[in-house]
């Protein structure tokens, strides 16, 4: 990652604006074409002029809203990050059964990913990167907490009620969903080039889709591993 990432930038004059709700529309516009154009180019070849003219605004609103680069991709990962976990709280997953639920969530995952593939990308973009801007946003552990505690709760209702291994985490549980919800849009192209298999094709998504559900299933059931 360059090492000009943390400096800083001119700030501008606040936008000039009669419209309620004009300044929260311009800064999520921003984030929209930050999260595309870090999802294709990194950290490094991202470029802020770019950002602000798919935005449709002058690049000076980039460090009005955000202050500089740096500031932008992190605004740009907490955003992506915490819209995920927002899809999945929009499930009301304890009115749930504990197996009802963990479905739910599994089939709001994958079709999160399949529909929101910059997000996909800009998580591997990140990785490239070892994580390091990840662990630097301010709400990091309140991320964690939401991707896990939903799944503790949903593993603890079922082992209350017999139906789910006790031994089976909140971790083992997201693990295998982001990694099959994941891996069809972050290998799709290679998939397509040298097996000739298209991984986001209307085909496979219902069979791919089916296969998650199983295998969270396996995970975690009692019956399965008794059967």
């Amino acid at each position: 990652m360059s090492k000009q990432q943390g400096q800083q930038e001119p700030t501008s004059q606040p936008p000039q604006t009669d419209e309620p709700g004009a300044s929260a529309g311009m800064r999520q516009a921003l984030l929209d074409a930050g999260k595309t154009e870090f999802a294709n180019y990194g950290y490094d070849g991202a470029r802020l002029e770019r950002i602000a003219a798919k935005a449709g605004c002058a690049k000076r609103m980039l460090y009005y809203y955000f202050g500089n680069k740096k500031d932008v991709y992190l605004a740009v990962i907490e955003q992506s990050y915490t819209d995920i976990r927002a899809s999945e709280e929009s499930l009301n997953l304890d009115a749930l059964e504990p197996l009802q639920a963990l479905h739910a969530l599994a089939q709001k995952s994958f079709d999160y990913h399949a529909n929101n593939q910059a997000f996909t990308r800009l998580v591997l973009q990140e990785n490239f990167q070892g994580g390091e801007m990840l662990g630097q946003i301010s709400n990091t552990e309140s991320l964690r907490r939401a991707a896990l505690t939903p799944l503790e709760r949903i593993l603890e209702r079922g082992v209350a009620q017999g139906l789910f291994k006790p031994e089976v985490t909140a971790t083992d549980v997201h693990y295998l969903i982001s990694a099959l919800s994941g891996f069809r849009i972050d290998h799709a192209a290679t998939w397509r080039s040298l097996l000739q298999v298209d991984l986001l094709g209307d085909s496979l998504r219902e069979r791919h889709l089916q296969m998650l559900l199983d295998q969270v299933e396996a995970l975690v059931c009692v019956r399965a591993a008794q059967g």
